[in-house]
Order: structure tokens, then sequence, then C-alpha cells
């Protein structure tokens, strides 16, 4: 029943060698290879708000798409690749004072299900803008601050001229 106590430590042993190992093995993973980029991008935590960025409630957004200002949309989730480079891109853009004077919203592609409905969203990392209660354009992908800055010009020379 018992065995000797030399067994029974070497089987100690090996346990502690097999979960050191599994240890090992797992923080290999997640820091080493791609499987490990998307289990650290699943917990991460979301990126802080932008100053004067807001987070999407529905009725305030209804109430904003009323207003005279242009809205731009985020779609955005903590484990997107390519949301945390538009975070970048955008806090690059605003220290250098290029973003331009319109109202930023940023929509949680998990949580806030309506709008990504509504709006027959289909992935993450895109920008809609709106302009008097409309969508005007959407662009996805946009990870580099000359590439967002170039949409937003685009899209405001656009509003402008039919005004």
């Amino acid at each position: 029943m018992g065995g000797s106590s030399a067994g029974r430590k070497a089987a100690s042993r090996w346990w502690r060698l097999f979960a050191l190992g599994i240890v090992i093995g797992t923080g290999v993973i997640v820091t080493l290879t791609p499987i490990g980029t998307r289990i650290y991008m699943n917990l991460r935590p979301a990126d802080p708000l932008l100053q004067g960025w807001e987070v999407y409630q529905p009725q305030a957004f209804t109430e904003l798409l009323k207003g005279p200002e242009p809205v731009l949309v985020e779609i955005y989730a903590s484990w997107c690749p390519t949301c945390l480079a538009q975070q970048k891109a955008f806090r690059a853009l605003s220290s250098r004072g290029q973003l331009p004077h319109i109202r930023y919203v940023r929509v949680d592609f998990d949580r806030d299900r309506d709008f990504v409905s509504r709006y027959r969203v289909e992935g993450t990392g895109l920008l809609i803008f709106f302009d008097e209660g409309r969508e005007i354009a959407r662009a996805g992908g946009l990870v580099m601050p000359e590439d967002i800055d170039r949409f937003l010009r685009r899209v405001n020379a656009r509003v402008r001229a039919a005004d």
C-alpha cells in the first residue's frame, strides 16, 4: 500500500519536475508564439480613453447624432491588435494637435451588440464617420497616424463641401 520512501520521493520529484515543465512550457507559448499573443490580447485590459472621447451609450449616442457636430465612432475590443495600433495612432495625432474638433465615441465590439447589429459591423478596428445623423464613411484597418489623418481630412472636406 505505502511503497518505499525512496519510491515516494522519486514520484514526488517527478511530479514537481512535470509541473515545472508545464509552467515553463506555458510561459514559452504565451511569450513567443502567435497563440501566446492571442492569449495576452484576450487578457489585457482596455486601453484608456483619450481625452475628449466618450464611451458608447445608446441613448446618449442617439442624442449625439442629432447634434451639430460630426461624430467618429471607433469599433474597439481590448483583444484586437488593430485597435491597439489605432489607439497609439490616435494618441500620436492628439499629441500633435491633428485631431479635428468633432465628437469621438468608442463602441465595444463585444459589449455593445445593439450598435454592432444596427450598423452591420462585422469586425473590430473599424472607424465610422457620422454627420447630421447619417453614416458618411467607414474605414477599417487604419493603424498609422497618417492614414487616420488622411481619412478624417477627406471625410471632413466632403462634409464641409456638402454644407
